[in-house]
């Protein structure tokens, strides 16, 4: 009762404080899921009473491998009589359910109502056949009629769970939740996380004065009532206000209810939440980060325990989310005519056009310190050129000079050397090394201008400026001229917050189009025939 209290101000107190915010980082996959684990978990606890076997309770990680453990080793001691009476519940609901409910639904004013039909006809079958005593079937037994009388929490022993109660407020929350939003997308009606805080937080303060437990949202319960064509508040006030009148007068007609109907109906009731595992293939050809989110979920709920997959689902999102900027590659941009916008070039192969001397990058996701050294790799890949290559076959050319390892004598008194090129900057028409004049000499570069894209990209960390302060002093020291475009104004107050905006307003632009025009325009160095340009060195 205490917990119970102290669960319920701590979940009004997050609601007020509005933490509802939390439910954003449970996506759809790792809601599906979680809740089809879950079901894993309901299904398996239901499997002992179709079965009609005594095996101990399980809990804690592993339940479920335990729980089958046990049935394994006992079910040579199935009851026949409960697994017939189960097998014939199970047919009927599914093809009342699924045959006759959801085939002719828009036939239907109403769906049957076959649950309630099954409980009924269960009870009165078990009550004139005397299954618990002729067939040894469980039953429900004595109902106890009347609620119990409010009390205090006593609040003894609080120092020994304290640090357990926000686990708990946070756990049963975060179930609940993720069962309601997928109930909201199922049934396309929107939640408020907060609300939803406030209102579990109440119940929980209300009900720890009739000794009621911490409460969560029910998955085989939710599920039941949503099977039978319950979607609104309505539906749960009707069910609660029956649960009432059950409990307070009507308790004792269901003593002779077989506890495998019961079971029967929870089990056909959670067919649709395993029948997600269908929306695999589907998923894997949408997104691979999102099917492994799926997986990892589902499976650390169904074999370890429902609050360690919830938990375990929500760490590997997070980190999904890291892998997926670190592992992002920026593209080189083509403008596509029809339209003026610039696009991957190797998806409009048709149309787009590229400029050999002004290499146009895009970039989708943030740069940052997780992901700002790939970024440079895979820049100096599409530029096709490397600044420190560049910068050292420089420096060998220079030195070259002062060598003059051969001398032409004929007719004039100027020296020429023989100059091998590195990959990154050869010539692309297969011909042999070049001849360069001494004094001066020149030395080809296979572009003018690198055009960086940000309007895809959603922030820049002071890392991810040095980064690009980086690039643009390297490539200006090998005549290479980097812009800025479509910078948004989070990135802009960045930007002038580590100074490359003071020092260089002159290499940001409003779009793409100003930055090439201006790329094009630009005084650079005279451009030749293979498409390099050529820079003189005195």
């Amino acid at each position: 009762m205490t917990i119970s209290l102290l669960v319920g101000f701590t979940q009004i107190i997050m609601g007020v404080l509005r933490l509802g915010f939390v439910t954003t980082y449970m996506s759809d996959p790792l809601i599906a899921g979680f809740t089809t684990g879950t079901a894993v978990h309901v299904g398996t606890s239901q499997v002992k009473y179709i079965l009609g076997l005594k095996i101990p309770r399980t809990d804690g990680l592993f339940q479920v491998v335990k729980t089958y453990k046990f049935i394994f080793e006992r079910i040579s001691h199935t009851n026949v009589a409960t697994l017939v009476v189960s097998l014939i519940c199970i047919v009927i609901l599914y093809l009342v359910k699924v045959q006759i409910n959801q085939r002719f639904k828009a036939k239907l004013k109403i769906p049957v109502p076959i649950e309630l039909v099954v409980v009924v006809a269960g009870t009165v079958t078990s009550y004139f056949a005397h299954f618990h005593d002729n067939y040894h079937i469980k039953v429900v037994g004595n109902v106890p009629a009347g609620l119990p009388e409010p009390a205090l929490p006593s609040f003894e022993g609080t120092d020994k769970y304290i640090a357990d109660i926000p686990i708990i407020a946070i756990i049963s929350f975060a179930q609940s939740v993720s069962l309601a939003a997928m109930m909201a997308k199922k049934n396309k009606y929107a939640i408020d996380a907060n609300q939803e805080l406030i209102a579990y937080g109440a119940g929980n303060v209300f009900g720890s004065f009739f000794s009621c437990y911490p409460y969560a949202a029910s998955v085989s319960r939710s599920s039941v009532q949503e099977s039978a064509g319950g979607k609104s508040q309505i539906a749960s006030l009707f069910s609660a206000g029956m649960v009432l009148i059950v409990i307070l007068w009507l308790g004792p007609l269901f003593e002779s209810l077989p506890n495998c109907v019961l079971s029967a109906i929870i089990v056909v009731a959670l067919r649709s939440l395993i029948l997600q595992v269908l929306e695999l293939p589907k998923i894997w050809r949408t997104s691979k980060y999102d099917f492994y989110i799926w997986v990892v979920t589902c499976l650390s709920a169904t074999l370890l325990h429902v609050d360690y997959g919830l938990m375990i689902g929500l760490v590997f999102s997070f980190f999904t989310v890291v892998l997926r900027t670190q592992m992002a590659r920026p593209t080189r941009l083509g403008k596509i005519t029809e339209q003026n916008v610039y696009k991957d070039p190797k998806k409009y192969l048709k149309t787009a056009q590229l400029n050999n001397e002004i290499k146009v990058i895009g970039y989708n996701y943030p740069i940052y310190f997780a992901n700002g050294d790939l970024f440079v790799r895979e820049v100096y890949r599409l530029a096709t050129v490397k600044p420190e290559v560049l910068r050292k076959q420089i420096r060998r050319a220079s030195q070259s000079l002062s060598r003059s390892t051969s001398v032409d004598t004929m007719g004039s008194n100027s020296a020429i050397v023989k100059m091998q090129r590195q990959d990154s900057i050869a010539s692309t028409n297969g011909q042999l090394p070049e001849i360069y004049d001494i004094n001066p000499f020149e030395f080809e570069i296979p572009i003018t201008h690198i055009i960086f894209d940000f309007s895809s990209v959603a922030f820049v960390d002071s890392v991810g400026c040095k980064v690009i302060k980086t690039l643009i002093q390297d490539y200006e020291n090998v005549h290479v001229r980097v812009y800025l475009t479509n910078i948004s104004d989070d990135i802009w107050n960045v930007f002038e917050a580590t100074e490359i905006l003071p020092t260089r307003k002159d290499i940001i632009f409003v779009s793409l189009d100003d930055a090439i025009e201006t790329a094009r325009t630009d005084s650079k160095p005279e451009i030749n025939d293979n498409g390099l340009s050529k820079i003189s060195f005195m």
